[in-house]
């Protein structure tokens, strides 16, 4: 059994869902203006590795940065990690088999795909029937770009 989060001892290895639950604005963000931009496709996270460190408490700031990968270049993204030697063959083709049933599906007005990346780790999380919208987010953002800006740019 997996002890509760814990502000004062770190996240205990599982750190996607606090992660994702204090970005999802800039995630849906980014999601919502590359799908306006290039229609359906998933957003890449590229989290600072130190993420997974057990000493990381959630008032920790953790680098990452985010872009949106259209639906035709996912297949050669994630083919570049087999090829590198980052992840095997099987890994890539179960990724890919997986990534695009969901593509194809999401309603991109309620839904992400996202692609957490932390060296050696890659993960795909489908964020179904969110409660804020990936519109909402994007508003959001809008409206309070000074806060966000420095997260979002390169």
């Amino acid at each position: 059994m997996r002890p509760s989060n814990s502000v004062w001892q770190g996240n205990f290895g599982y750190w996607q869902n606090s992660f994702i639950h204090n970005n999802l604005l800039v995630i849906g963000y980014t999601g919502w203006q590359g799908f306006q931009s290039f229609g359906r496709g998933v957003v890449i996270c590229d989290v600072d590795t130190k993420v997974t460190h057990p000493t990381i408490t959630s008032l920790d700031t953790v680098p990452f940065t985010l872009q949106f990968l259209p639906s035709d270049l996912i297949r050669f993204y994630l083919r570049s990690f087999q090829d590198c030697g980052a992840i095997s063959q099987s890994i890539c083709s179960s990724m890919i088999s997986s990534i695009f049933p969901a593509v194809v599906t999401y309603n991109p007005h309620q839904d992400i795909l996202l692609v957490l990346k932390a060296e050696p780790q890659i993960e795909v999380n489908f964020l179904h029937q969110l409660k804020i919208t990936p519109a909402d987010c994007y508003e959001q953002v809008c409206k309070r770009w000074s806060e966000f800006k420095p997260s979002l740019m390169p």
